[in-house]
């Protein structure tokens, strides 16, 4: 079970297309099994936010659930500040 450890977890902000790619990268990372990279994406060119929009149609609603738990706590943490 990886453990993430630094930086918190980013937002799902598609208007920013760096911030999406390492959010895309995560979410496929904590959700989708893999055993190695190339497991993660179709082929090295696909796009990070291609391969999640992919998992998503496929992805059980458990997962979906967590992936937008995540999302609420940055709003929730905006709504305080």
């Amino acid at each position: 079970v990886p453990v993430p450890i630094g930086p918190a977890i980013p937002r799902r902000n598609p208007d920013n297309a760096e911030g999406y790619a390492r959010y895309s990268r995560l979410m496929l990372i904590l959700f989708k099994p893999w055993r190695s990279i190339a497991d993660l994406r179709q082929s090295d060119t696909q796009a990070w936010a291609e391969a999640l929009e992919i998992f998503l149609g496929i992805c059980d609603p458990f997962s979906k659930e967590r992936m937008r738990n995540m999302q609420v706590l940055h709003e929730c943490k905006d709504s305080r500040d």
